[in-house]
Formats: C-alpha cells, sequence, structure tokens
C-alpha cells in the first residue's frame, strides 16, 4: 500500500521478484501529480529491477460510504496512467473493473459504474489503451537517473510519532518532496535505516528531513558527502538521537557538528514569526511550531526571527565544509523559504537547469527507454491549455508523430500530456 511510514518496503520487497504497490491519490481540483511522484520516486529505490507494478488505482470515485465521491475531470484517469510510466511503473491496473453492487465497497467505484456498459470513464480507459497498445514498448522498463535524493527513515518518522513536537506532520519528507516536484527538480526517496541502502555516490544533492534516529555511522556518511563536495538541505532534529531512540549525550547535532558548523543546547516551541531581513529571496519569510537555538563555529548564519529573545540565535545556517555546503534549518519554514533554500543548493551544483525555468502545473519527467533513447513527459495540471517553448533536444511526440523542436512552442490542453523521444 503507498502509505510507506506504516511498511517496511525494503525488507518487504527483499523477497519479491516483482514489488507492486497500490496508489490512490485526489483527482478532479486537487490533482497535481505529486503523490503519483512520490510513489514512484520511492519504489524505484526499493525495487531490485528499479521497475515496479501499481496493482491498484483510482478509476472513478472511491470510498467506503457515497459521502466523498471525486471521480476524474475528463483527460486526468489517462494523465495519470502516463505519471505512473513516467515514474518507472511497468503496469497501471486500476480497482476495479467493474464496480461491486454490495458490501463495503459499494461506492468504491470500478472502470464500469453499476450498469456495467461503457461510459465516460472507460471511453478514456479504452484511448489510453490503445495508445499504449502502440507506443508502450516504447515507454515501459524506463531507467532514471536522477542526482537528487531524499533521504527516508522510517525509524525517525516512528519516533517523532511517538516523541511528537507538534500535532501536526512530524517528519515533514512531504514537505521537501513538494518542494522538489513543484519546481521540476526529479529526485530519488532513499530508505537509509539500512546500511546496503546508504551509498550517495552518485547524487549532488540531499535533502535529509528529520534525521532524528540515526546511527554514528550513518551521520558520518552525511558528512563525508558534503566534505567531499556534495549539498546537503537538512531539517531540525537531525542527529539527536542514535539508533536505539536514545539522546546522544554530548552537545547536538552529535556526529553532524562539524559538518553542521554550529552546535546547540536549546530549543523551543514556538508560534509563526517572521525572520529579519535576509538574502534568501523568500516572499514568505515566516517560520513557526519549533527552533533550535544554533551557536555557529564555522557556519554562516542566514537568517534569524525578528524577536527580542528568539532573534539572539540564527535559525538557518550554511556552513562551507570540505568541498560541499551544508545548509541547516533549524525550524519549521514556509514552503517557499524551503523552496527557495534548496533551489540555492541546486544552483550550485547546476541541477535541473533547464526544467526548473518551468513550474507548477507545468511538471516535466524524463528518463532512458530499452532502446536508449531519451523519453520527455511533459505534464499540465490545470484547466487551461497551456503554451510552453520546448526545453529538449529535438524530439519525436510519440502520441502523434509530429516533431518537437528545442526552443519551439508546444502546446498541452487542459489536464493534459506530451511525450518526446529523443532522435
Amino acid at each position: 500500500m503507498p502509505s510507506f511510514y506504516d511498511i517496511d518496503q525494503v525488507e518487504a520487497f527483499r523477497q519479491m521478484e516483482y514489488p507492486a504497490i497500490n496508489v490512490y491519490y485526489t483527482m478532479q481540483n486537487g490533482q497535481d501529480g505529486m503523490w503519483i511522484g512520490y510513489s514512484c520516486d520511492y519504489m524505484r529505490t526499493v525495487s531490485k529491477s528499479h521497475n515496479f507494478l501499481i496493482t491498484e488505482t483510482n478509476a472513478q470515485g472511491t470510498g467506503w460510504s457515497s459521502q466523498n465521491q471525486w471521480p476524474p475531470y475528463d483527460g486526468q484517469l489517462r494523465q495519470n496512467m502516463y505519471a505512473f510510466l513516467s515514474g518507472g511503473a511497468n503496469m497501471v491496473e486500476y480497482w476495479h473493473w467493474s464496480t461491486l453492487h454490495y458490501g463495503q465497497e459499494t461506492y468504491w467505484r470500478g472502470i464500469l459504474g453499476h450498469d456495467g456498459q461503457p461510459n465516460r470513464v472507460y471511453r478514456e480507459f479504452q484511448k489510453g489503451a490503445k495508445e499504449l497498445d502502440k507506443i508502450g514498448g516504447q515507454l515501459v522498463n524506463l531507467k532514471k537517473t536522477n542526482r537528487v535524493a531524499i533521504l527516508f527513515s522510517h525509524d525517525s518518522k516512528h519516533a517523532l510519532d511517538y516523541m511528537p513536537y507538534t500535532d501536526n506532520d512530524q517528519y515533514k519528507v512531504n514537505m521537501m518532496y513538494d518542494a522538489l516536484y513543484r519546481q521540476n527538480i526529479e529526485c530519488d526517496i532513499l530508505p537509509v535505516d539500512k546500511p546496503e541502502m546508504q551509498d550517495f555516490s552518485q547524487y549532488d544533492l540531499l535533502l535529509v528531513p528529520s534525521l532524528y534516529v540515526a546511527t554514528d555511522d550513518l551521520l558520518l556518511k552525511i558528512s563525508d558527502f558534503v566534505k567531499n563536495g556534495g549539498e546537503v538541505v537538512m531539517l531540525f532534529k537531525s542527529g539527536y538521537t542514535d539508533y536505539d531512540n536514545a539522546v546522544r549525550p554530548v552537545l547536538a547535532p552529535g556526529p553532524l557538528a562539524e559538518a553542521c558548523g554550529f552546535t546547540y543546547q536549546e530549543y523551543s516551541s514556538i508560534n509563526t514569526l517572521t525572520l529579519k531581513p535576509n538574502d534568501i529571496g523568500a516572499s514568505d519569510n515566516t517560520v513557526n511550531t519549533w527552533m533550535e537555538f544554533l551557536i555557529p563555529t564555522t557556519a554562516k548564519p542566514l537568517a534569524a526571527v525578528d524577536h527580542k529573545f528568539f532573534g539572539k540565535w540564527p535559525c538557518i545556517t550554511e556552513n562551507q565544509y570540505g568541498k560541499g555546503h551544508l545548509t541547516y534549518i533549524g525550524t519549521v519554514p514556509s514552503a517557499d523559504l524551503l523552496w527557495k533554500l534548496i533551489s540555492r543548493a541546486a544552483n550550485r551544483k547546476n541541477i535541473a537547469t533547464v526544467e526548473r525555468k518551468y513550474q507548477y502545473p507545468i511538471i516535466l519527467r524524463s528518463g532512458t527507454n530499452m532502446s536508449g533513447h531519451k523519453i520527455h513527459y511533459i505534464f499540465n495540471y490545470s484547466y487551461e491549455t497551456k503554451t510552453i517553448s520546448y526545453p529538449f533536444p529535438d524530439s519525436r511526440s510519440l502520441l502523434d508523430d509530429q516533431k518537437l523542436s528545442l526552443g519551439k512552442d508546444i502546446a498541452i490542453e487542459p489536464w493534459g500530456v506530451v511525450i518526446g523521444e529523443e532522435k
């Protein structure tokens, strides 16, 4: 199932030849493709083949009653089928074909409704199926080589839920993923609780949600990554406890202190506070919920709150350590603030320089197919036709066989997709 917090997929898939998940998402006004992207970006790292199956996903409206029925707008079912394929899925299967007439899932509606007759959703399913019959061989077994990873820790998530610092989401992995997704930086989500998943050699930028529970060895691997030239953007509470969830009896952040370039002894719950003027460039200069009283040693303060007491300590720092940089956010940032800090780190490594010219609702996803050709997906998650300059080298449109030329305008219909294969 798609709730990665509840199941250890690394262990569960260890004996599986064909790993598969079920992914359900919001449709109609809430459709943005992000949960599909998140699910795929996680699955690739725990799948032996880097490809996987979607064994259940939305057809029409879902629910264990008829209270909240949100069937897809025209185009959304087909768009989501391609969103799964763009993330590395090799199959998209719906729950289910024909809607049940009784029982718990009477209103968990399938491709066909209770009457069993072809309908609007069926016809869109049929359109997508016909397209895949023609071009599916050029889309399956997609391989992706991303330069960015989010470090995911089941242990940290469970520990923070057990000893929470807020009533809201503790771990903030979704917040970090959202900041990447909406500015078109593709990533892998790397579960790092087990040593075999702690190889960072292919990446240039690591995003670290609150890595509350971690071995000294994992924290030193992150430090070495920075020292050798990597970029890290890290959230508060990282490095605070060891692998047994016992607080380290040393100055925080423990083994991360040298790479972070600060120590701290105190922290506080806070209300929403505004930052003092700074060079980060965010339009929403607010932080909330939690703040650590960072005392820099070698780190450069990037921001402090505008408050007589809390303003004595920086809440965001940046430390040059060896050849790389570690940006530490000792508070809960606004979405725009996090976006800008990630963009700042990505700029230093020239990551997604083409893709970041476009932002949500235009979403770009790329990979390499079995023939060794680059495949580029361009999604329009909106009601309106969007016209953009084609951002990739000359390609052929797989859906209509038209030429796609670098820099030439293309129109993407509402809830539509363009798929280009490089020559």
